[in-house]
């Protein structure tokens, strides 16, 4: 049993003012049959054992000290053991899986002591556990305070997809103690939380690589972020950065938006302010205003042309109001080093050049893609499917995607962000033989970021559309009920 509480859930739980503005602390004892182990975004205190009629029960006691929002209220039970995987983090998960959790988990120390680096503010939540959760988790990861939850689909077995991790310690100070009023100001929380993962992980490359690595996660960010407005639309208004929520659930609106041009927005400022160096100055002025606050962005824009005036640092080239109010891509898109992310798409260009003259002997691309991290992976496929989804590539051919398989071995990676981006190219260009690929993989998680793009690829694909609706009805109950609801929109069925 796992609680999700963000959005505006936790009424479901207890009586509360259901925003993030109002925070509290608590207390809380929880009592279990004597096999589980009860779990809260709290630090444990102590836990006990009693008899209740006849009934061997474990009762487990915690406290929350730092104040919080409703949101980030969190509680799970289940059959569960936990492994140390640092001096103030413990991965639990069921007792198959932990070890495997615990070793892919393994870095979250590092990311906690660079971003307490980056924000001069130290790390005030005690513990930083991490809850490996049940497949029909839909997200990747939530920043529950002392407890985070993530999604299995990281197990990759080899740390490549890390980063989610990285992204929840960040909330730590990006969301958990400064926190967004209201709804509608969501990127505070989300684009200054991809501001500082990013930053982290950049920092801890070798410096040679620091600014390199930045720039190539800024290409894939700006990547993202056209994909996710694409799917709304350019004019839709929840693709603002300040959407209009009145009447709106925010699950309706949850999408890459506020993440990516949040983090655009924070590129532009960092130009202003003349460079990285001096915004991290901004970055930790800006946790330190705020910590165990809220705010909104007029709060936010204020302390920012502050700080420029204190410094004689002229912000007058930041159109506010566009970068607030207006839909679609960023009013400004920056220019980044490309040093990474070119073999990737030189690589992409080879693949469609082949593909126009029928001749597909990319032999020796195997080596080429093998010795890649993950990431860049991950980008080789976003532009291969970016190219195809634009228009730009005619759709691939079906040898061309067999050729592709067996080069690099796709069907057999446990990597779910190469699988996801791999098999929608493939649905793009109408090839059958991934279908039964990916009704596997909407069947074996609930992701959404992964089960809802397959899913809507599937129902623009006219033959495919009945397998689509069909399968989400036989798997509904097996979806957290916040997926099953997008789903059942992004598929036209009955809630």
């Amino acid at each position: 049993m796992f609680s999700q509480c963000q959005a505006i859930h936790a009424r479901a739980m207890l009586p509360c003012p259901d925003g993030p503005s109002a925070k509290f602390t608590y207390e809380a004892r929880v009592r279990v049959p004597d096999w589980a182990t009860a779990l809260m975004s709290a630090v444990p205190l102590d836990s006990s054992t009693s008899v209740v009629d006849g009934v061997a029960q474990r009762t487990f006691a915690f406290e929350q000290t730092c104040p919080l929002s409703s949101y980030l209220l969190a509680i799970a039970v289940g059959d569960l053991a936990g492994v140390e995987a640092g001096p103030r983090t413990t991965v639990w998960a069921e007792p198959s899986v932990v070890e495997a959790a615990a070793w892919e988990f393994g870095e979250a120390e590092k990311f906690i002591a660079m971003a307490e680096e980056l924000t001069k503010t130290p790390y005030m939540w005690g513990r930083y556990d991490i809850l490996c959760m049940p497949p029909s988790f839909p997200y990747g990861g939530m920043e529950n305070p002392c407890l985070t939850f993530a999604t299995p689909t990281l197990l990759a077995g080899d740390r490549s997809l890390a980063n989610v991790i990285c992204h929840e310690v960040a909330h730590s100070w990006t969301g958990n103690l400064v926190t967004n009023r209201t709804w509608e100001h969501f990127w505070l929380n989300e684009g200054w939380t991809r501001w500082l993962e990013t930053r982290t992980l950049a920092r801890l490359e070798p410096a040679s690589r620091c600014e390199q690595y930045f720039d190539f996660q800024l290409q894939q960010s700006l990547t993202h972020l056209s994909d996710a407005i694409s799917t709304f639309g350019a004019t839709n208004p929840l693709t603002q950065l300040i959407p209009p929520l009145d009447g709106i659930d925010p699950d309706d609106s949850f999408s890459a938006v506020p993440y990516e041009k949040g983090l655009a927005l924070l590129e532009h400022l960092t130009a202003v302010v003349g460079g990285r160096q001096v915004f991290e100055e901004f970055a930790a002025h800006y946790v330190g205003t705020f910590k165990r606050q809220c705010l909104t962005s007029a709060d936010f824009r204020e302390c920012f042309l502050r700080w420029c005036e204190a410094r004689e640092l002229d912000a007058s080239p930041v159109d506010w109001d566009a970068w607030f109010g207006s839909p679609g891509m960023p009013p400004v898109v920056g220019t980044f080093s490309d040093d990474l992310g070119a073999a990737c798409k030189a690589l992409a260009d080879k693949w469609c050049a082949e593909l126009a003259a029928e001749d597909i002997s990319l032999d020796a691309s195997t080596a080429t893609y093998a010795a890649w991290s993950s990431p860049l992976r991950i980008f080789f496929w976003e532009t291969m499917l970016a190219r195809v989804a634009d228009g730009q590539t005619p759709p691939f051919a079906l040898r061309s995607l067999e050729r592709m398989d067996g080069l690099y071995e796709l069907g057999a990676t446990k990597n779910a962000e190469v699988r996801v981006r791999w098999q929608r190219l493939c649905i793009h260009s109408k090839a059958t033989f991934i279908v039964p690929h990916v009704l596997a993989f909407v069947k074996e998680q609930g992701r959404m970021k992964f089960v809802r793009p397959l899913y809507r690829a599937l129902y623009a694909w006219e033959e495919q559309r009945a397998a689509a609706v069909e399968t989400f009805e036989e798997q509904r109950a097996n979806y957290h009920p916040i997926a099953a609801k997008m789903l059942a929109q992004d598929l036209k069925v009955a809630a």
